[in-house]
């Protein structure tokens, strides 16, 4: 019979999270115990720069990273590097161990008694499997909300005795389904809402463009630029963004709003309508009171994010793939550049690179 262990390693394959970030203790070891070779484990020697490495090779590489921590103390001692994962929209899956199932009543030491809400609410779900048949489920379901947007951490406590359980036939049936899943997030607006942006934007006396981190994530850079440069639009940063959204090279970008609510909207004077896209509608800090928006002006958020869309202050909003969005909305407006003219020949000028001496490729000037 297959054990706990091995369906926990073809969940983790399946998912290409092979690379463990962690802080292990006692109740970790059970699940190192015959660590595979094609596995590596990353020690830190604390759990909020484990944390932190974990959520720069998440978002360098576009995977979900996997986090090992110990128990209560080191799920605790990485909260604040849980938060920053969450501002930053890291898909991460964070474990942590927990005592033998036989001890967790009388709170034998190491026992995490509330293992569930101690991560809360820095994580997107937290949860302890009730049986040890649960664990391989759990942890693919736990991947799979990681990577519905919006991206953010799971957390999931794992008893150490789980490991060595042996699965009937049955459940081992079902752990193979749990790792073989995939759940596809693609939704695009209706045609009809595309056409109402479209007329929206192109019937504004002065659009503006504003793009945070998500475009970024979503892989929604290149619909984006092409949106902009279909538009003519310039293009303004959200406040606080923690990734870049759009080159800043570009003789469209005017820079990076200001994280304070009177102080942007002056910046935005002039415009009467701002389209947001990949970004909250906005990133206050600290509190200078004014008007939202410019007298006049009007807001779209384009966002995959629900909750995100429901506590904007000011706006309508979409709620789809901003990939999609953004490359159907540009496709409505005409490309400047198709003709070959003048226009083309400047872009082709701007992104132009040269290989220096040394086969280091720098930009040529504009």
């Amino acid at each position: 019979m297959r054990t706990v262990r091995e369906a926990v390693l073809d969940v983790l394959r399946a998912r290409g999270m092979t690379t463990v970030f962690g802080n292990p203790g006692s109740t970790e070891l059970p699940m190192l115990k015959q660590f595979p070779e094609d596995f590596r484990y990353v020690l830190g020697l604390q759990e909020a720069v484990v944390v932190g490495m974990a959520d720069g090779f998440a978002l360098a590489s576009g995977t979900t990273a996997l986090v090992n921590l110990h128990t209560g103390p080191g799920t605790g001692n990485a909260m604040g590097a849980i938060l920053n994962a969450r501002a930053n929209r890291t898909p991460m899956v964070v474990t942590a161990g927990q005592q033998v199932r036989a001890m967790l009543t009388m709170e034998a030491l190491l026992s995490n008694p509330q293992s569930t809400l101690l991560p809360q609410p820095a994580v997107k779900w937290a949860y302890e499997p009730p049986r040890p048949a649960d664990v391989a489920p759990a942890l693919a379901r736990a991947v799979q909300l990681a990577e519905t947007p919006p991206h953010g951490p799971v957390f999931v406590s794992l008893p150490m005795d789980d490991f060595d359980a042996e699965l009937t036939e049955a459940e081992d049936r079902g752990a193979r389904t749990a790792a073989a899943r995939r759940v596809t997030h693609v939704t695009g607006p209706a045609p009809d809402t595309l056409r109402e942006l479209a007329d929206r934007i192109a019937g504004a006396r002065s659009a503006v463009l504003v793009v945070g981190d998500d475009v970024d994530a979503s892989g929604a850079w290149g619909a984006v630029v092409a949106l902009a440069e279909r538009t003519g639009l310039p293009v303004w940063a959200a406040p606080v963004s923690a990734r870049v959204a759009f080159p800043r090279t570009h003789p469209q970008f005017r820079g990076e709003l200001v994280p304070a609510i009177g102080p942007l909207t002056q910046q935005l004077a002039g415009h009467d309508l701002v389209v947001v896209i990949g970004a909250p509608v906005f990133r206050y800090y600290p509190y200078i009171p004014g008007s939202y928006l410019p007298d006049g002006a009007d807001l779209i958020l384009l966002t995959r994010d629900a909750e995100e869309a429901a506590r904007a202050p000011v706006g309508d909003a979409v709620v789809a793939d901003l990939a999609l969005t953004a490359r159907a909305l540009a496709d409505r407006f005409p490309d400047p550049l198709a003709a070959g003219g003048p226009a083309a020949a400047r872009s082709e000028e701007r992104v132009r690179v040269t290989e220096g001496p040394e086969g280091v490729l720098t930009p040529s000037p504009p």
